[in-house]
């Protein structure tokens, strides 16, 4: 009889809930409570102050920086087997296409070259590019 009212589920009034999360998980057989402010804890970065906040387009522009330099080819990107490795780390983050990968690191490119044409126009010098072109026999 007592196992037959361990399987009813019971209504969970107590404010002790609102720190828990709802769905039971089963850890070594037993299940358990996950308790919301302790996996929020595990969320934060060390050398930030507050709670940490993902953010899709900081994730996108060090991933397009990480890319290019370590040299690696965008499709690997696609790999079937990226994404679930993702989602272990932060299910909210979506890997994106190569298609995706290539047209915001050419934005990259264009803003920074943006950027460097601006800053040499407000110099107060002028630069001499030289090359000295020669082939070997």
């Amino acid at each position: 009889m007592d196992e037959d009212m361990s399987q009813v589920p019971r209504v969970r009034r107590s404010r002790v809930w609102e720190h828990y999360e709802q769905d039971l998980v089963r850890i070594h057989g037993d299940l358990k409570a996950v308790c919301k402010k302790n996996f929020l804890l595990t969320m934060k970065k060390t050398n930030s102050e507050g709670p940490f906040v993902f953010d899709q387009k900081v994730c996108r522009d060090l991933m397009v920086k990480f890319c290019i330099h370590a040299e690696i080819p965008i499709l690997k990107f696609e790999d079937p087997y990226l994404q679930p490795w993702i989602d272990s780390m932060q299910p909210a983050f979506q890997v994106m296409g190569h298609h995706t990968i290539h047209d915001d690191a050419m934005k990259m490119y264009k803003g920074m070259k943006k950027d460097i044409k601006v800053e040499l126009q407000n110099l107060d010098s002028r630069i001499c590019l030289t090359s000295d072109m020669w082939t070997s026999s």
